[in-house]
């Protein structure tokens, strides 16, 4: 069986925080799961290494990653089940979308989660 939940925005408790899956599980549609568990691993190695305190190294760290990981958890369901899973009238309205759409629209479609622009797009995103 394949779970995951909704975004939560609390993943810090003192000097303790969640990463990857822990903070954020995702369904396996975007194939980011480990992609974003390495995002959250650099952000957090660079907020310990630049601030002296470490709750607030660790809540930055939350602040900076929350909106983006929340995206790509939000947006893997909906692929899951608009693109991958549809049935009838539905998957012949996702195919009809899909042949409009150039590869250049396609490849703009997922700026966002490679770098490109959008919310967020930056892997780590600067503060």
């Amino acid at each position: 069986m394949l779970c995951d939940r909704d975004p939560i925005e609390n993943w810090v408790d003192g000097r303790v925080a969640l990463l990857g899956d822990a903070a954020h599980p995702m369904m396996q549609y975007f194939a980011q799961g480990a992609c974003m568990a390495l995002e959250d691993a650099v952000c957090l190695a660079d907020q310990v290494a630049n601030i002296d305190r470490v709750e607030t190294a660790l809540e930055q760290y939350r602040r900076q990653r929350v909106l983006r990981t929340a995206r790509v958890q939000l947006q893997s369901r909906a692929i899951g089940d608009h693109i991958y899973h549809p049935a009838g009238a539905h998957a012949r309205l996702r195919d009809a979308i899909l042949r409009s759409k150039s590869a250049e629209q396609m490849y703009n479609d997922l700026a966002w989660l490679y770098g490109g622009s959008g919310l967020n797009s930056s892997p780590v995103v600067p503060a």
